[in-house]
């Protein structure tokens, strides 16, 4: 994969949809079916290839994407036109998806990078970070004998989200100046908050089914 020079300016498809609003992007490139599936995901997009990401312009041409890929348009085209819009419409799904996500994004930048791993099966080398995530595992475990349960799960919640704020902020610096095994590092710690999050969340739904 061709590597781009983190930070710099990059002449490239999504230079030239940019400055479109999400109205003149759906206007101008989706009627003609534009949609490459060679391109990487900010391509797709028209939006700048780097981590910090405007929600509201994603959001809008996402949806500027599922207006002109609704099936409704294709039900009298033919069977090859159907599979080619069913073929889009996946490659445009997986794109928003990925680059919604913090984690997901920073991942997919590493891998724009030629920097791929298995975030499953390789883990961070900061020994303290990993014997505070045993604690914190520990703490969530140990939410169900507190005094009040649902009180001291928003705590925990509000630490989580303040230290995987601090992370994202992190990678976002030290992949803007191409330091990628720094940036690797932190995206693997994020990983780690990702699955204490979806551990909160679960714990929080069995809290709340008891109190019911």
């Amino acid at each position: 994969m061709k590597k781009t020079v983190v930070g710099a300016g990059r002449a490239s498809t999504s230079d030239l949809f940019s400055d479109l609003s999400p109205d003149h992007f759906y206007l101008l490139i989706l009627p003609a079916m534009d949609i490459d599936l060679t391109r990487n995901y900010f391509e797709l997009f028209g939006l700048p290839e780097g981590f910090e990401m405007d929600q509201e312009e994603l959001t809008s041409k996402y949806r500027a994407f599922q207006g002109a890929l609704h099936p409704d348009r294709f039900s009298g085209k033919s069977s090859q036109e159907q599979r080619i819009s069913m073929q889009q419409t996946v490659f445009v799904n997986e794109a928003y998806s990925v680059l919604r996500s913090d984690l997901k994004r920073a991942h997919y930048l590493l891998k724009l990078q030629d920097l791929e791993f298995d975030a499953d099966t390789e883990t961070s080398r900061d020994t303290a970070f990993l014997m505070q995530q045993m604690e914190l595992h520990e703490r969530v475990a140990e939410l169900d004998e507190a005094v009040e349960p649902i009180a001291a799960l928003d705590t925990l919640a509000s630490e989580f989200k303040h230290q995987q704020q601090d992370l994202i902020s992190r990678f976002s610096s030290e992949y803007a100046q191409g330091h990628l095994d720094a940036a690797k590092e932190l995206a693997l710690k994020l990983q780690f908050y990702e699955r204490l999050t979806n551990q909160l969340r679960e714990k929080q739904e069995k809290l709340e089914e008891q109190l019911l």
